[in-house]
């Protein structure tokens, strides 16, 4: 069974309602910061049921066991539901790695944003100890060199 499609069974298995894609999981790191796979104790997993309500769960990793109840929530901004991505966290740790933003990790997001032109897959993305960002295809395996991009509106006086 795929990750996700466990994460939406458990979901619907819980809530009685259908879930149909996973919006947004963060990982819960020990300590704030890591370095390898066993630093990630668990997952935030915010996941869309056929309604358009989101629902939200704490689910602990292997070989911790547990998960909180999942309570329904204000779906994010900005991302969409998916099903399916081929990058697990441990090959994503591994890219990670090969970068030189830092080496260690306080954030890791998985999500697909929504954005123009519409991003071709769900992305990993990894906040590094020096406050660099990293991000990597989820199907791909693709480093996304993007720079911060800050835009300011200033409202024009009359």
């Amino acid at each position: 069974m795929s990750e996700i499609k466990n994460y939406l069974d458990t979901a619907a298995e819980k809530t009685g309602v259908k879930c149909i894609g996973l919006e947004r999981k963060n990982a819960v790191i020990k300590n704030g910061i890591g370095s390898k796979v066993e630093d990630v104790l668990g997952w935030n997993i915010i996941v869309r049921d056929e309604s358009g309500t989101c629902h939200e769960y704490y689910t602990a990793r292997p070989p911790l066991i547990g998960m909180t109840q999942p309570v329904p929530i204000k779906c994010p901004l900005g991302i969409i539901p998916f099903d399916g991505y081929k990058i697990d966290i441990e090959e994503a740790i591994n890219i990670f790695h090969t970068q030189n933003g830092g080496d260690k990790f306080t954030e890791i997001t998985l999500s697909w944003p929504l954005t123009h032109p519409e991003s071709p897959e769900p992305y990993w993305y990894f906040r590094t100890n020096l406050g660099n960002s990293v991000v990597i295809g989820a199907n791909s395996g693709q480093i996304k060199g993007y720079s911060p991009i800050v835009v300011l509106y200033m409202a024009q006086p009359k």
